[in-house]
């Protein structure tokens, strides 16, 4: 896990999932993930659809951690809160052994209120879509 995710999460192990933010501008950011056996995520095998929320949730709070650091905000990472997930969809099941790439880009924004596209890919292949709003 990436020193750096840690200082822009307030997610300790074993519920830190994302492994780094790549990239992140105003209103978009990239993450990357690794599930193999020893995962907390995983069960019998298999990464459940659940994770990928999840996965999505803290690239989304990644980012915000990011965007307070170019403000010049020190000290912890302010805590946020998923507040409803829409139109998420399975497209193929979570590899294990992989890299993962979890996209998003901010579709509206009222006060603390997100609205999130998220897109998680694996080797140019679409896993899983959907909205999140947070409460950041």
């Amino acid at each position: 896990m990436s020193a750096a995710v840690e200082k822009l999460l307030p997610h300790r192990a074993p519920m830190l999932w994302i492994d780094a933010l790549t990239e992140c501008t105003e209103t978009t950011a990239r993450a990357t993930v690794f599930f193999d056996d020893a995962h907390f995520a995983v069960s019998a095998g298999a990464v459940p659809g659940t994770a990928l929320v999840e996965c999505i949730a803290q690239t989304i709070a990644a980012a915000q951690g990011q965007r307070a650091k170019w403000t010049g905000k020190t000290g912890p990472p302010s805590p946020g809160m998923l507040a409803a997930v829409a139109n998420f969809k399975i497209h193929s099941p979570p590899p294990l052994g992989k890299e993962i790439e979890i996209e998003i880009r901010e579709l509206k924004k009222f006060g603390p209120m997100i609205l999130v596209s998220g897109t998680v890919t694996c080797a140019g292949q679409t896993i899983a879509t959907g909205e999140l709003t947070v409460y950041a």
